[in-house]
């Protein structure tokens, strides 16, 4: 019998705007299936055996997902995002060391006072962009108060790391590549410069110090220290930009909803779950078998691409009850927008605190905003798998 599949044309324009009716069809057809339009590649697109995948580290392999490392040389070692157990913990137990709930928390008076500035314009009438002037520039601000960049050199990370992320999408174009590589080599000789100045002088409060202190045994060498502080920096600005576009987009979209948030402000941190859920700023993620296996009634061959639909398995119905209406006050919601298992997105406080503060200032300034134009018609540019609009104009 002939494997399920469904020609999913995951670079159209029309798709990258609304995958949604396709995910539909796909559970239609079955839980996975493969995908003609990519090689072959395997879908998965319900919730069970989605998250049956992101569990089973010891089968399903994060270590051959290279491409970005292999395509910009962003990373001169390997990442926690793309290594298996036992260096996966090794990776990641460093960084989690470093990026404490306390250190999170700390950034929010500074934050929102970020955050009021970058809504000036739209308190004051003027034409405004959320992800120009919000959803793109808070990102970056946050993580550089987190890793201690200078105030003088911020200018210059931001250009680097708006270098390094255009290079991440799946159809960048040579020149997006070429520019990739040259603000990831900046990037890699601004860390080791703080690298080295803060093993010079220990004790500070930043991000970079907090590595180098839980790295005093060298569980890491001086590659992989380097990468996880380049990997931070990327792993925490497209995917939260996203994010807070998404749930501008959802409440622009529906207003009953935003008046449920606008009413009970309780509801902020349910309203970002959802748009989780909802609207996923990642859509899909990919792993790849280390040994032929089963997965929900097909055989999926050793080293055979699975792509994992996470946008899709958030809107299971089998997981969630009516699943294409968004609900702020959806409870429980267990979606896997940050992913599950071990790679559970270790920045996922940080994006919260971000969401929060963007949807906060964002209701107060502009209770009543409305998205300018027809949102059918929004550019999402040229990545599938980094899911938001690229414009997002409002007006009060």
């Amino acid at each position: 019998m002939a494997d399920p599949e469904l020609e999913f044309p995951m670079f159209d324009d029309a798709v990258k705007r609304d995958p949604y009716p396709y995910y539909a069809r796909m559970r239609e057809i079955g839980p996975i299936m493969r995908n003609p339009a990519l090689l072959g590649a395997w879908m998965v697109a319900a919730h069970e055996p989605a998250q049956a995948v992101l569990t089973d580290h010891a089968r399903f392999s994060s270590a051959q997902m290279s491409g970005m490392q292999d395509r910009i040389s962003a990373f001169d070692a390997p990442t926690m995002l793309n290594s298996d157990p036992p260096d996966h913990e090794r990776l990641r137990g460093v960084a989690a060391r470093a990026f404490t709930p306390r250190s999170i928390a700390a950034l929010e008076p500074r934050l929102r006072q970020l955050t009021d500035a970058m809504l000036a314009p739209l308190r004051d009438g003027e034409p405004f962009d959320v992800v120009d002037q919000l959803a793109y520039p808070l990102p970056v601000m946050a993580i550089s108060e987190l890793l201690g960049v200078s105030v003088d050199d911020r200018e210059s990370f931001r250009t680097w790391s708006n270098q390094l992320i255009a290079g991440t999408n799946e159809l960048a174009s040579e020149d997006d590549l070429a520019a990739a590589r040259e603000g990831a080599e900046h990037l890699k000789e601004y860390f080791r410069a703080e690298i080295a100045r803060r093993r010079a002088r220990p004790g500070g409060d930043d991000l970079v110090s907090r590595l180098v202190e839980a790295n005093a045994g060298e569980v890491l060498d001086d590659a992989e220290l380097l990468s996880s502080c380049v990997l931070l920096l990327v792993a925490g600005n497209e995917t939260t930009t996203n994010l807070i576009a998404n749930q501008a987009l959802a409440l622009g979209r529906d207003h009953e909803q935003r008046a449920r948030v606008i009413a009970d402000p309780a509801l902020v941190p349910g309203a970002i779950e959802e748009v989780m859920r909802y609207d996923s700023p990642v859509q899909a993620t990919v792993r790849v078998p280390a040994v032929d296996v089963e997965l929900a009634g097909q055989r999926v061959g050793a080293g055979e691409m699975v792509f994992v639909l996470l946008a899709a398995a958030n809107r299971d119905p089998t997981r969630f009850e009516d699943p294409e209406r968004f609900d702020v006050g959806r409870a429980p919601n267990p979606h896997l927008g940050f992913g599950h298992g071990i790679h559970f997105c270790l920045g996922a406080a940080l994006a919260k605190l971000e969401a929060r503060l963007a949807l906060e200032g964002l209701l107060a300034v502009a209770p009543s905003y409305e998205v300018r134009g027809d949102p059918s018609s929004l550019d999402y540019g040229p990545s599938f798998i980094f899911h938001s609009p690229r414009t997002l104009p409002i007006v009060r």
